[in-house]
């Protein structure tokens, strides 16, 4: 069945909480697609970004870190260290494990990533007075920390 766009209703979201829900499927929905130039697979990123923001670690902590079934991670381990991005070296603590780290080339592909999406959210918010972006800016600040997780 084909939904035209005219007859999609949005009703404003009652609360704060149901704006915030809203909000976060609509960014996730652009974040998650696919852009010209991507050097990183979007559904790849955050295990980038786990490395860049903890460091070297093992496959399991990953998983943790990032709350996915270790299978998952491991999937991808696999394909980013075979684009280069990621690389695999001993554990100094167990032989018998690795450490998974960041390389250059993949920190490189997470910030022209970011920028890309970053560059989405300037477009959206181009015409807001420099007030406006500080009160967003000390109020997402404040979410993330209320949320309680770096990464």
């Amino acid at each position: 069945m084909q939904v035209n766009n005219a007859e999609i209703r949005t009703e404003e979201p009652a609360t704060a909480e149901d704006a915030l829900a809203r909000l976060m499927m609509m960014v996730g929905r652009r974040f998650r697609a696919r852009l010209d130039g991507d050097a990183v697979d979007p559904s790849q990123a955050a295990l980038l970004y786990t490395l860049k923001i903890r460091g070297a670690l093992r496959l399991g902590d990953i998983a943790e870190a990032m709350k996915l079934d270790a299978s998952t991670v491991s999937r991808h381990v696999q394909q980013l260290g075979d684009r280069g991005f990621i690389e695999r070296g001993p554990d100094p603590e167990d032989g018998r494990a690795s450490i998974i780290s960041l390389t250059d080339e993949g920190s490189a592909g997470l910030t022209s990533s970011f920028e890309q999406r970053r560059d989405i959210l300037a477009e959206a918010i181009a015409d807001w007075n420099d007030e406006d972006r500080e009160l967003l800016r000390a109020q997402l600040i404040r979410l993330a920390a209320s949320l309680g997780e770096p990464a």
